[in-house]
């Protein structure tokens, strides 16, 4: 029987290509061709290289013989040998250099001014005696021998079957990779920077190097940071990559050197090296992350001393960057150094600082303190300035304004961790603009002097200053004008402070990490990876390190204060220790949560609490002491010193003895006088005196 065929189905058309895939199939086809032409031009580049040696002997030949023949002819010998061996050395010469420009490795520098010898000196011989075969050979031989070293790097690889390009691959990123999808998700039209582009790419240790070409008059760094983010979607990084945008160091603006961090030289903790991190002024912070250059912290400069502001959220590591800065500064030898330290939150953020520095501040009282002592030392340095204007040996004058530090005359650096607790409107009604006034006069003055503060604080407002105001605002530009560190916080608000486009809430979360922000010119503003002072190097350098005190001069100075500033600190801790024994028994104070309830108000009604109670407290230094000698005309020396012992808040007869030298029985007679005949003293409570208020 005849099979029956089946009717033929129709052939099935292929779905039309969508403009997409057209799109991605034309874009294929062209980097395969441009492939092509790649290849084809780099082996024609590679051929030339390879033949350059031989034919480079092949003209040497020919210059030979043409020689030798001309000599024959002319009959001038000296002259040809001359004029041709004075062209070999020109040759040399220019060759040379041409090597050490293009010739990346001394091997090859090596090999390559031993060829230029050789074929010189074989062309003046051949030249005077004739190009034999034995010649041409011995040529060949060696000049290959010194050739091969060379042809082995110009070498043409086996060559493989073309492929069509591939599709980026996220897992192998690459050059191509980045340019690719920043055309297609960054600088694309609707993309973050649409018209954006990336240029000249540059291989570097860390990754790759680029310049962005911004839309000039629409696009800015400003908008490139504030879209970092997105930005690092597109280019598609992972959690341990990172973006470093700068301005261009030579381009116009708006053009940026963007660094994509593939290969992070800083991913683990940097352990400080030691106080040899202090070098010509300048304390080294940590490697960039890029792992090109270092951080630095500037601390003098030619003529003067510089201060600057730290801020950093909570684990951000601000105060172990303080005192990777700090103990350097303190050790060297080269910048005798004073460092005096307060902390608004009461010695916590950095116990070795509040133990080691030679003035330990941990109250509001005594940090208000510790900025007059400085504003004495100030405007003692200032008067001497003035007045150390006598001619040398040679009746020449030194006008030379400014400060370098001596044994004698040692630079003064305050720190002040948390700042923004004593310069609060609420936490420290009283002094806040005491403190603000102090500190700011100190950062702008105190430069040429020798007297400067570090102010770091987890605030992100100019709350850390004291707030918006004419004293906060120059605080914060004085303190900046010196150095500037940025690191991570929950709130962008900080790149408002530091003048930056960068959003420090967009930091990775690694401690130590922060940004740079250094006014001098050609300096990197580049995020870095801070030292970190571990425990056992807490425990080990403090107690190596000569923590410097004032000259007996500056130290006078300073007044009380700063003379009983060891027995005060033990004071506040005795009085920190009773507060917190009575707070753990349920006593001190009848009802505590009212105190917190009024402070988070706004003060009102709030109890004034401080770890030496108000009437034992210092009073505020005088530098102008005019008014205290009209009021104490008629009192002497001793007088004078006891007053002094009880304006620092020391307050019982054998601790004013011990600390003004006079004996016990006569301070009893002396605080009697001064009770009776005076009217500056009285009695508060059982063997405790404490100065009269002159409010009235």
């Amino acid at each position: 029987m005849p099979t029956q065929q089946k009717p033929q189905q129709p052939a099935r058309q292929a779905a039309p290509l969508t403009t997409r895939e057209k799109i991605e199939r034309a874009r294929l086809h062209a980097q395969t061709a441009r492939r092509h032409a790649q290849t084809a031009h780099r082996y024609t580049a590679g051929v030339q290289k390879q033949v350059a040696p031989f034919a480079g002997m092949g003209l040497l030949v020919l210059a030979a013989t043409a020689l030798h023949a001309a000599k024959d002819a002319t009959a001038a010998d000296a002259e040809i040998l001359g004029g041709t061996a004075a062209a070999c050395v020109v040759i040399a010469v220019v060759a040379a250099h041409q090597m050490r420009r293009r010739l990346d490795d001394r091997k090859s520098l090596h090999r390559g001014l031993a060829f230029v010898t050789t074929c010189g000196v074989w062309l003046i011989t051949t030249t005077a005696i004739g190009v034999s075969w034995n010649a041409v050979g011995l040529l060949a031989a060696i000049g290959t021998a010194l050739s091969l070293h060379y042809l082995r790097k110009v070498r043409i690889p086996n060559r493989g079957p073309v492929m069509p390009a591939p599709l980026p691959d996220p897992l192998k990123p690459g050059v191509n990779r980045y340019v690719a999808r920043w055309d297609e998700y960054i600088g694309c039209p609707g993309g973050q920077l649409p018209g954006s582009k990336l240029e000249s790419p540059e291989q570097v240790k860390a990754g790759w190097r680029f310049a962005l070409r911004l839309v000039p008059g629409k696009q800015s760094i400003a908008a490139l940071m504030s879209a970092m983010v997105l930005i690092r979607g597109g280019l598609g990084l992972t959690v341990e990559q990172d973006v470093i945008a700068e301005r261009h160091p030579v381009l116009e603006e708006p053009a940026v050197q963007l660094t994509v961090v593939t290969k992070p030289q800083v991913r683990d903790d940097q352990e400080w090296p030691g106080p040899q991190t202090f070098r010509d002024g300048y304390v080294d912070m940590g490697p960039f992350i890029d792992g090109e250059g270092h951080a630095r912290w500037k601390v003098y400069t030619k003529d003067r001393m510089v201060g600057g502001y730290i801020q950093g959220g909570a684990g951000a590591g601000k105060s172990r960057l303080i005192e990777s800065i700090v103990m350097p500064i303190a050790d060297s030898q080269t910048h005798p150094t004073v460092v005096w330290y307060g902390d608004g939150q009461g010695g916590s953020s950095s116990p070795t600082l509040m133990r080691c520095a030679d003035f330990s501040a941990r109250t509001h009282e005594q940090i208000k303190q510790m900025f007059a002592c400085a504003m004495l030392i100030v405007e003692l340095r200032q008067d001497e300035n003035s007045v150390e204007d006598d001619p040398d040996e040679d009746g020449e004058y030194d006008d030379t304004i400014g400060f370098e530090p001596t044994a004698d005359r040692p630079g003064l650096l305050l720190i002040l961790d948390e700042c923004h607790k004593p310069m609060s409107k609420i936490e420290n009604a009283e002094d806040w603009v005491v403190i603000q006034y102090m500190a700011m006069t100190v950062a702008r003055e105190g430069q040429k002097v020798g007297v400067q503060a570090i102010l770091a604080s987890q605030e992100s407002t100019l709350g850390a200053f004291g707030g918006a105001g004419n004293n906060a605002e120059m605080l914060r530009s004085n303190l900046l004008m010196g150095n500037g560190v940025m690191m991570r916080s929950k709130d962008a608000n900080a790149r408002q402070v530091f003048k930056v486009d960068d959003d420090p809430s967009q930091f990775p979360v690694m401690p130590g990490y922060a940004l740079l922000i250094d006014p001098e010119e050609g300096a990197r503003t580049a995020p870095f990876r801070a030292y970190f002072l571990t425990d056992r190097l807490r425990k080990e350098w403090p107690s190596k390190i000569r923590w410097r005190s004032l000259p007996d001069g500056d130290a006078n100075t300073a007044g009380m204060a700063y003379l009983m500033r060891h027995q005060l600190a033990e004071m506040a801790k005795e009085e920190t220790r009773r507060r917190i024994k009575e707070r753990r028994e349920g006593r001190g104070m009848t009802n505590p949560l009212d105190r917190i309830f009024a402070a988070a108000k706004g003060g009102d009604g709030a109890e004034q609490v401080t770890p030496i109670e108000a009437e034992q407290v210092a009073s505020f230094p005088v530098w102008n002491p005019v008014t205290e000698q009209v009021q104490a005309r008629q009192m002497h020396d001793s007088h004078r010193k006891v007053l002094d012992a009880l304006k620092v808040g020391i307050c019982s007869p054998k601790p004013i003895a011990e600390a003004t030298g006079i004996g016990q029985r006569q301070v009893h007679n002396l605080l009697d006088e001064l009770m009776d005949e005076f009217g500056r003293v009285e009695r508060d409570g059982h063997g405790k005196y404490r100065l009269v208020s002159t409010d009235a």
